[in-house]
């Protein structure tokens, strides 16, 4: 289940498990919700990704992106399709 963060230096975040969920987790966003983020960060450790979104991405639109792809995998076992 994706969470958003609102951290006071950094703004909106979405923290995500390895490389294969960010890549498969940035299509979603970008091909399906038209939002990309300005930069991420791989803690080299744990392996999770950080997503960072600027702070002109409307956090109304991330949290229903974020909301619908949570309902999507929780309610089928199906992927979004990405190019």
């Amino acid at each position: 289940m994706l969470e958003l963060r609102i951290e006071p230096e950094h703004g909106k975040v979405l923290v995500l498990d390895d490389w294969e969920h960010r890549d498969y987790i940035e299509d979603v966003l970008a091909e399906h919700f038209d939002i990309e983020y300005e930069y991420f960060v791989e803690d080299q450790k744990s392996g999770k990704n950080t997503l960072y979104f600027s702070e002109k991405t409307d956090l109304k639109a991330l949290e229903k992106a974020i909301a619908e792809i949570n309902m999507h995998h929780s309610s089928s076992s199906d992927l979004y399709e990405t190019i």
